[in-house]
């Protein structure tokens, strides 16, 4: 993440997105615009939230999982798009539920939360912006809920890259007919998923034991479309 110091930039994004009416001076004096490239972490999951984020160009990859990889869930956030309005207002200390990763270049605004908490907290204009940014969140988290969103190999591959860290490339795997129920797909989904990779080159697997031989292509950020 680095420092945009150009000051026209800045006050381009803030008029292209208004955020005047939104930000009272003392906030929009304290926003910094940054650059993030593509597969660099914005936030990772249980950090503690220093700042609250404004995805003002590019594209952003949300990801949450529990702590035994019972539920995934995935996102993408393009512009305009806020990051840490759910945390602001949660009231368990504040700490990221979910890794923010760039798909692509991206520039941000960010801005320290003392700040927020110190000038803004009883600001009607900021909730108002606030409230509306968790409405469009929730719209958008019902409409990808409701359609799939991503395809079965996707969440196949995310899941898979979730387990490599505490399993290491090779991966017992566990019932289909449960598994695929993690993962919100069919169990023919998640047969094709597999056959997909293993003719990719990516997985070995007979049964229940699975190897991952490709893991730079299977850790992909492109957002996989296949049917």
């Amino acid at each position: 993440m680095k420092t945009v110091g150009d000051s026209k930039l800045k006050e381009a994004f803030i008029d292209a997105h208004d955020l005047r009416t939104a930000l009272s001076p003392p906030l929009l004096a304290a926003l910094r615009l940054v650059s993030v490239e593509a597969g660099e972490h914005l936030v990772t999951q249980s950090d503690r939230l220093s700042h609250l984020y404004l995805l003002v160009q590019g594209k952003l990859q949300v990801e949450n999982y529990d702590a035994n990889g019972m539920h995934i869930v995935f996102s993408f956030e393009t512009d305009f798009s806020v990051i840490g309005d759910l945390e602001l207002f949660s009231q368990a200390q504040r700490s990221v539920f979910s890794s923010v990763q760039a798909v692509t270049d991206a520039l941000i605004f960010t801005l320290p939360i003392e700040v927020i908490r110190e000038r803004a907290m009883r600001d009607p204009a900021f909730l108002t912006f606030m409230c509306r940014q968790l409405s469009d969140k929730l719209l958008n988290a019902s409409l990808l809920h409701a359609s799939g969103g991503l395809t079965a190999e996707y969440k196949l591959r995310k899941f898979l890259l979730f387990k490599i860290k505490d399993e290491g490339v090779q991966i017992q795997l566990e019932n289909r007919e449960l598994l695929a129920g993690r993962l919100g797909i069919s169990v023919r989904q998640l047969s094709r998923a597999l056959a997909q990779l293993a003719a990719d080159g990516m997985i070995q697997f007979k049964n229940k034991s699975l190897r991952v031989t490709d893991r730079q292509r299977l850790s992909g950020l492109e957002d996989n479309q296949r049917a």
